[in-house]
């Protein structure tokens, strides 16, 4: 018998009498193992799935023969060196791009490269070598996700700094009201958006109205009983009015109305990109009249301008705020912390206040992390965000840092005791069990004091301060706060 084909044997009564073929078989992992001649004598189902070959295609054969493709220099000499000198090798992704040519097959029949490292183990009291491949697709991808994520955010922080130079909301729609009254002799012209509750329409820009009736506070009810704005807005299409004394929905404004020289309306919605009425683009004419097709082409056109600018003001402001806060917890990030920290600095040598710093860091994080996933101490980070805001003033600021720290800014005390007693309010709400499902997820803090102007009078030296202290209540048993002297 060939000397493979007993090695083969062998190997197989081997296998069947240990019984863990089918462990083999099993492994989420290609498994070869290789005789002194570097030939195959046995290769589990992962790689035969993986390769496209059967089984009888690939036991009998060289590694390098299996494949068309040339294989990397570097795993040929790291094979060669195991099954003949005997000595073994970590072939591993992030120093290897390019291993062996295998492939994953998706849900619909599609092909994707299959990113891999690859174990090369000599076994002893045997002339076998293990080859062992290790699917490391998925983890590539994440870090594929995770750059790109980094060079989105690097964009979208370029993107800010043009857009941030562009004139405001306010003067856009200043400049589209002045242009249809250019347009539209003898008209004034008004740009009205929604309240938060969505029940009624506010002025946003009106140039050539008086003051007193941009000042008015109940503005328009968004009804079916409505003035000609509220009714462009609920029907989202143009609406004409093009008399008001013949309109009995204008009956409670109408003497305002006179009193303004509004004798007509002509009301265009502005709707989004995403179809949502944003806001009513009003054009008033002095005498009663009807828009002619270039004035109604005008308001349509100036009133999806507005919604560009609209948009674009909403985009930069979700921009500014993603810039300056952390996602998870919609707490303000390192950068802004900077900014009300330097703020507050000025203020309090100015009028010789006295304002806290604290460094908190969660004691047991790590082992949430661990024992639960990501997405348990995601949940708890955003409970423990919540509690500790609950204990602090409208004007203190509650920062996220970084994982599991997070840094308070007191922006005045009158004595030590009052930072400690928040310190305090801070240690309890913090250790209490936060509840996810029929998990009780629990955690304590760390936290470290420092005050202004005893323990620095910079940012630099309050933080380093704070964060020294907070390092001391951990070494002194953790769940508790410390000051240092």
């Amino acid at each position: 018998m060939h000397q493979t084909e007993l090695q083969s044997a062998c190997l197989s009564d081997s296998l069947e009498n240990l019984d863990c073929t089918e462990l083999l078989h099993s492994l989420d992992g290609g498994v070869l193992l290789l005789d002194d001649e570097c030939r195959i004598i046995f290769c589990n189902r992962w790689f035969s799935r993986h390769t496209g070959l059967t089984e009888q295609q690939i036991v009998g054969h060289t590694i390098e023969s299996l494949f068309s493709a040339q294989l990397p220099l570097a795993l040929l000499d790291a094979i060669e060196s195991g099954c003949r000198l005997r000595m073994g090798r970590i072939l591993s992704h992030q120093l290897h791009k390019r291993l062996l040519p295998l492939w994953r097959r998706g849900p619909g029949g599609e092909q994707t490269p299959l990113y891999q490292s690859i174990l090369i183990k000599p076994l002893s009291h045997s002339n076998l070598t293990l080859v062992q491949c290790l699917d490391i697709t998925n983890a590539v991808k994440r870090e594929q996700h995770l750059r790109a994520s980094e060079r989105i955010l690097r964009l979208e922080r370029s993107v800010l700094e043009l857009i941030a130079t562009g004139d405001s909301l306010e003067e856009v729609l200043l400049q589209l009201c002045n242009t249809v009254e250019s347009l539209v002799p003898g008209a004034s012209a008004a740009i009205l958006l929604p309240d938060e509750s969505g029940r009624r329409l506010h002025i946003k820009s009106a140039p050539n109205l008086p003051g007193h009736f941009l000042q008015r506070r109940e503005g328009l009810g968004l009804t079916a009983e409505g003035t000609t704005c509220a009714q462009a807005y609920l029907s989202r299409g143009l609406t004409i009015c093009p008399d008001i004394h013949q309109d009995n929905n204008w009956n409670h404004w109408r003497d305002q109305a006179q009193r303004y020289g509004i004798a007509a309306c002509w009301a265009q919605p502005i709707i989004a990109a995403y179809d949502e009425v944003i806001g009513v683009f009003a054009c008033y004419p002095h005498n009663p009249a009807v828009p002619d097709d270039t004035q109604r082409q005008l308001l349509q056109r100036m009133a999806h301008l507005a919604a560009i600018a609209m948009e674009r003001h909403k985009r930069i402001e979700r921009i500014r705020f993603l810039a300056m806060h952390d996602p998870l917890t919609g707490l303000p990030n390192r950068s802004l912390l900077n900014e009300h920290l330097g703020r507050n600095l000025r203020r309090a040598h100015r009028e010789g206040n006295q304002f806290a710093l604290m460094f908190i860091d969660l004691d047991g994080f790590k082992q949430i992390n661990d024992l639960h996933g990501h997405d348990a101490g995601d949940d708890l980070l955003s409970v423990l965000s919540g509690r500790i805001t609950e204990q602090l003033r409208g004007t203190d600021t509650c920062a996220r840092i970084g994982g599991d720290e997070f840094v308070v800014m007191l922006e005045t005390v009158t004595t030590t005791e009052a930072s400690e007693q928040v310190a305090e309010k801070l240690l309890e709400c913090l250790s209490r069990p936060v509840k996810r499902g029929q998990l009780q997820l629990q955690v304590s803090a760390s936290i470290g004091i420092a005050l202004y102007p005893q323990d620095g009078s910079s940012a630099d030296a309050l933080l380093t301060r704070a964060d020294d202290a907070m390092y001391r209540a951990k070494a002194l048993g953790k769940n508790r706060w410390h000051r240092l002297d």
